[in-house]
Parts: C-alpha cells; structure tokens; sequence
C-alpha cells in the first residue's frame, strides 16, 4: 500500500488544480467511507473535503494553512505530538492532500 501511496503523493504534487480522476483515485486509496458510498468528494477542489478526510484518516491531527515562506503559494501542516508534515502547492486542498500523504505514508 504504502507504493500505491508514493504514487499518488507524485501525482498530487504535479496536479495544479481541480482533477476528478485524482479524487477517485483519492477515494480509493484513503476513504473507504467515500468508496463505500460510491462517491467521489471534491478532494483536490475543496479544503472542507480535505479537512473531513484528514478527520477520518488522521484523527487528532492538527492543521494549519497559510502561505509559504515567499508568501506566494498556499502552505499546509499537519502536525501530531512530535510528528511534523508540511507541503506547499498551487492551491490549498493540494498542500493539505500532500501533507496528508506524506503523514500516511510515514506511519
């Protein structure tokens, strides 16, 4: 799984906006909730789908957003006790998905 993982972190951090087939593949890979549904929420176009995902998917995680450190593109972290994942991106749903992964990935 955790391959499967690598995967899809590459493909969301070349993604630029929006991408319907990278939420279903979101879907399948993180949200069995979703999946079991047979829905696909607007993960990569949507910063409250990301947060209920990081709520399902790492609970008791913290979040924080804002802009990195040249102030242009969006910033995310997630962070719990000592554990720190941060990611920057052209929209803030990438920068929450890819910090999202990179937590995943690394438990």
């Amino acid at each position: 799984m955790t391959d499967d993982l690598r995967l899809l972190l590459k493909r969301v951090q070349a993604a630029t906006g929006r991408d319907k087939r990278l939420d279903r593949e979101i879907a399948l890979r993180l949200d069995e909730a979703a999946e079991n549904l047979g829905t696909h929420p607007t993960y990569t176009g949507s910063v409250d789908c990301c947060l209920e995902l990081i709520e399902r998917v790492l609970p008791g995680w913290h979040w924080h957003v804002g802009y990195g450190p040249k102030g242009i593109m969006p910033y995310a972290s997630l962070v719990r006790g000592d554990a720190r994942f941060e990611a920057i991106a052209p929209t803030v749903p990438l920068a929450l998905l890819i910090a999202l992964l990179r937590a995943r990935i690394s438990n």
